[in-house]
């Protein structure tokens, strides 16, 4: 389903079962895939893949297993996608990206993730699978964030960092591994 007053520029696939709210745009080369909702005026900037397989697999002795990804991807109203991103469907819930959300360019989200209302996420970012990132926080370009990890309401990841543990509210953190920003910050002086 396609809502009204959208705009699809050429080489846009909307695959079977998708919806798109009304007043969305889809730039050039964007893919919604199969099961997948957009809300309301959502904007996919070109070459932006959102349903994509989740990295699922499963290694017996000799053989490697795809683990069917028969989940979907689900994005709030007023979300905006940068070009060249892709947010994997989940393995069998639903990866969602919250109301007012901002993705920027070349950003990865990994199956299963969360992530929460009014957040930024800066270009060349990835987030594991089954990452959860709440309300209002921010994830600054070049962070990667490891799966299964909670960044907290109002937390915030500098720049070229690596998150691999749970945030606190409203701290900002920083460096590989990051910390609290202050203490990063003390053991660099």
């Amino acid at each position: 389903r396609i809502g009204a007053r959208c705009v699809l520029y050429p080489n846009v696939v909307v695959e079977p079962h998708a919806t798109i709210g009304e007043d969305s745009v889809l730039y050039p080369g964007a893919v919604v895939g199969h099961h997948c909702v957009l809300g309301r005026r959502v904007i996919v900037h070109g070459a932006t893949v959102l349903g994509a397989d989740g990295f699922g697999f499963h290694d017996a002795p000799g053989r490697r297993m795809k683990v069917p990804q028969i989940g979907t991807v689900e994005i709030g109203d007023d979300v905006e996608i940068g070009a060249g991103c892709t947010i994997d469907r989940a393995t069998i819930e639903t990866t969602s990206v919250g109301e007012h959300t901002k993705i920027d360019d070349q950003v990865h989200v990994g199956h299963n993730c969360r992530i929460g209302r009014y957040v930024y996420v800066a270009g060349n970012s990835a987030l594991g699978g089954s990452v959860v990132v709440e309300d209002g926080a921010m994830i600054s370009g070049m962070v990667c964030i490891l799966d299964h990890v909670r960044l907290a309401r109002g937390s915030m990841v500098m720049g070229v960092s690596g998150l691999v543990r749970d945030t606190e509210p409203g701290t900002a953190y920083f460096g590989t591994p990051a910390r609290p920003a202050r203490q990063t910050h003390r053991i660099n002086a």
